[in-house]
């Protein structure tokens, strides 16, 4: 029984030392907070918008090159939801999938892939008229054991939601010149005036960099 009992004792004092985790374990969770700033720009304006990100980080890392990342910036309300025919760049939070590519120490180089949103529930959905997609490189350096410090750059684009949206209003734009001038169909001139160009463009960005502390 006494037996029993210090070998139990004995393995929960050996657990502390045993299940600390760095940021370079098989298994390890990360929390930080981080800055930076996104920058977009809508097809009808001349200039893009940039506008400041300061984020708070979860990242969770598993079998040094699989990661999973959750952000919420912590300086938006609600008032960041596009609206009439503006295209949704920006997001409250952000979950990121990550592959750590070249996972070395003390430098780690990652892709990341992810989708944006007002709500939690938003990241479940790539329809959500909330939702923004981002997709980019990042570099995690770490500083010590439990220390990093991280940059990322992602090219963020609208969500389908958004760009539906958008030519919808360009549609009736389109549609509601034509009928006042009897001129062609306005399918035609809806496609002359959206591009590819209009949604995925190198010039939408978001530039953060982070300080970590894995536990």
């Amino acid at each position: 029984m006494w037996a029993a009992r210090l070998a139990g004792i004995a393995l929960l004092c050996a657990i502390p030392t045993t299940a600390l985790a760095d940021g370079d374990s098989a298994l390890t969770l990360g929390v930080g907070a981080g800055v930076g700033y996104l920058r977009a720009t809508q097809p009808t304006a001349e200039n893009s918008d940039t506008t400041f990100v300061n984020q708070a980080n979860v990242r969770l890392k598993a079998l040094y090159v699989l990661g999973i990342d959750y952000s919420v910036d912590l300086s938006k309300g609600d008032d960041f939801v596009a609206t009439g025919d503006e295209l949704q760049f920006a997001a409250k939070m952000r979950l990121t999938t990550l592959l750590y590519a070249i996972p070395t120490q003390p430098a780690s180089l990652y892709f990341g892939v992810g989708v944006g949103g007002r709500e939690i529930g938003d990241l479940a959905s790539f329809t959500s008229s909330t939702n923004s997609y981002h997709g980019g490189i990042g570099l995690e350096v770490a500083l010590s054991d439990h220390i990093s410090i991280d940059s990322s750059f992602y090219l963020v684009i609208p969500g389908v939601s958004s760009i539906e949206r958008h030519v919808e209003q360009l549609a009736l734009s389109a549609a509601a010149a034509q009928k006042s001038a009897g001129g062609a169909s306005s399918l035609e001139t809806t496609t002359a005036s959206a591009s590819v160009g209009d949604y995925v463009n190198i010039r939408n960005y978001e530039l953060m960099i982070r300080l970590f502390i894995f536990l």
